[in-house]
């Protein structure tokens, strides 16, 4: 799973890098005749920065905005069709009978399963050309280094007093030896550390003392320039990209234009001309004494492939101009900067900025309670008092209406009773239903800041900064794991603890949902008063889903049954909250979720 994620990264790497490759040899052929050959040279340092350095930024000025696929609107209904959530009950949790993929109604692209199983493949089959290249380069200068163990070393004191001439020249004061190997034809330089100049021997009857000046000269350039360290980084590099032919190819252009640079370098320690026409027929007697293509792996020297390019540099040499660099270097910068930086991308939508104020969490204050019915039963009970009196006054008068008197007093006191009683039941069902509602709004309130932190109320591991090893090793390896195509991602099932996590191929959580018991509290009504308005609604045929913007990176999508007239007013069934961008895939110019 890292070898993949790996992969992927080296492929998006590949992919810019290539751009860049294209826009430097495109500014290279433009000013080929205006630059100086050491611009020629330094210009490649943006592609090798771009191909070493993973560099996370992200720009809507970058060239990789403009290599896309066509893309629908997100509309809700596009959404629906794309992503159907993977729904799990908590009966189904409990019980530990966590159905399969086709159970969940998830629509299972077997195409997407294959190209995912292909990605594998050929991450373990890249990583295996790499260990290759990368073995075979370290076996073949393990292998010089023995042979040259048994070379001798020059004794010629007018070669050694010419090469401690130039080194003095040139100011190097790093030891130098000079090597007698015929398995480099013509002369070369190897060695980081320790450098050594290669010079087969049937080279040192046919070449003057004067020839040899300029021999020595040209290694001791590529030594002082540290281009040694250069070329073991670019095999390093080609290792890497084995798959990449423009990548090879450029960086082959690279080593050329190193073999260009350091002629410049070595003419312009040449102070008269008839110098650098001796330079230049140097070459050319070199370019005849061993016309055989032949070089050694960790070498630098007089390339033959390019000879020509060079001798004809040297003809024809002179600084570039001012302007024409300037022009150049600007070109390649914005070349450069646009396609090391990784293509923008917005979570939220212009549709859902608009939302975003009434999605933001309020939190409602508490309604004004009903006119106390205490009042009420007070009156009550003060008419049936005045009633009382009034009767028992005529009560007075009349022996026959006593009992009448009696009767209708003990009819008041029962109705009294029974309106005191009533009020004070719907006293303690308003107290009630307040309580509750209160625990609705506390609960929704901590869902809602939990989420601002990318966590769920019953786990601990935040989105975005926690990968699925994490997980395991506290919770233990999970139920199952599957891979959801519409989700964007493997879903791992943790029953025990009324979780699930989405994880991308990088092991990183993109999606956490809880199927706290809880949760079974939140009615649809309640989370629509607390949360105001969804910015994301879609109803599907039994369910129906509400989404809300927690902040910049984080949403929460919220799962119900769908209304009917059996149940106008459902509970909760799960609750995620999502990033997003842990979904995006630039590789195939995928967007990710938005939902």
């Amino acid at each position: 799973m890292v070898l993949s994620a790996v992969f992927k990264e080296v492929l998006l790497l590949s992919l810019m890098g290539s751009i860049l490759a294209v826009g430097i040899l495109a500014v290279k052929a433009i000013f080929r005749q205006k630059l100086s050959a050491k611009l020629h040279y330094y210009i490649w340092i943006l592609l090798v920065l771009r191909l070493i350095l993973p560099i996370d930024i992200q720009s809507h000025i970058s060239f990789m905005n403009f290599i896309t696929i066509e893309q629908k609107e997100l509309d809700p209904h596009f959404i629906a069709e794309q992503y159907v959530p993977n729904i799990i009950t908590n009966s189904t949790i409990a019980t530990g009978n966590i159905p399969s993929i086709e159970d969940r109604n998830v629509l299972s692209d077997p195409g997407i399963i294959g190209v995912i199983f292909n990605y594998d493949t050929a991450a373990v089959l890249w990583i295996i050309g790499v260990s290759s290249i990368l073995l075979y380069i370290l076996c073949v200068n393990i292998l010089m280094m023995a042979k040259l163990k048994k070379c001798s070393a020059c004794d010629r004191e007018d070669l050694l007093e010419i090469l401690e001439a130039e080194k003095t020249r040139l100011k190097i004061n790093s030891k130098i030896k000079i090597i007698y190997s015929n398995y480099s034809k013509s002369p070369a330089v190897f060695g980081i550390i320790r450098p050594k100049i290669l010079i087969s021997e049937e080279l040192i009857d046919k070449l003057t003392l004067e020839e040899f000046r300029f021999v020595f000269s040209h290694e001791l350039n590529h030594i002082k320039n540290k281009d040694l360290v250069v070329n073991n980084l670019l095999m390093i590099v080609k290792a890497i990209y084995w798959f990449n032919p423009l990548i090879w190819y450029s960086l082959n252009q690279v080593k050329q234009d190193c073999e260009v640079a350091c002629d410049a370098s070595v003419i312009n320690t040449l102070k008269k001309e008839e110098e650098v026409k001796k330079y230049g027929q140097t070459m050319i007697n070199m370019l005849r004494l061993f016309s055989e293509k032949r070089s050694t792996t960790g070498t630098l020297g007089y390339a033959n492939k390019y000879n020509k390019r060079r001798i004809v540099m040297i003809t024809q040499f002179k600084k570039s101009s001012a302007i024409c660099a300037v022009l150049a270097l600007s070109l390649t910068i914005m070349v450069g900067c646009s396609s090391t930086i990784k293509p923008g991308s917005s979570d939220v939508s212009p549709n859902e900025t608009s939302d975003t104020n009434s999605s933001t969490l309020s939190v409602e204050k508490k309604s004004q309670d009903e006119p106390s019915q205490s009042n009420t039963t007070q009156g009550n009970i003060s008419q049936a008092s005045q009633s009382n009196t009034t009767q028992g006054n005529i009560s007075q008068a009349s022996q026959s209406n006593t009992t009448q008197d009696k009767t209708s007093n003990v009819s008041q006191s029962n109705t009294t009773q029974d309106k005191t009683s009533k009020a004070t039941a719907s006293n303690n069902n308003t107290a009630a239903s307040s309580s509750n509602g209160d625990t609705q709004r506390k609960l929704l309130s901590s869902i809602m800041q939990l989420a601002k932190q990318g966590k769920i109320i019953n786990s601990e591991f935040p989105v975005k900064t926690t990968v699925i090893e994490d997980v395991e090793k506290k919770l233990g390896n999970p139920d199952k794991v599957d891979w959801v195509p519409n989700a964007k991602g493997n879903y791992a099932v943790f029953s025990k603890d009324n979780v699930v996590f989405g994880f991308n191929k990088g092991s990183r959580i993109f999606e956490a949902r809880s199927f706290d018991k809880k949760l079974n509290e939140l009615s649809l009504s309640m989370v629509k008063k607390v949360f105001g308005t969804p910015a994301y609604d879609v109803k599907s045929k039994d369910e129906e889903i509400i989404g809300y913007v927690a902040n910049s990176e984080y949403k929460i999508l919220l799962v119900f049954p769908k209304t009917s007239n059996s149940n106008p007013d459902p509970v909760m069934d799960h609750y995620s909250v999502l990033y997003p961008k842990g979904t995006v895939n630039n590789m195939s110019n995928d967007p990710g979720r938005q939902w």
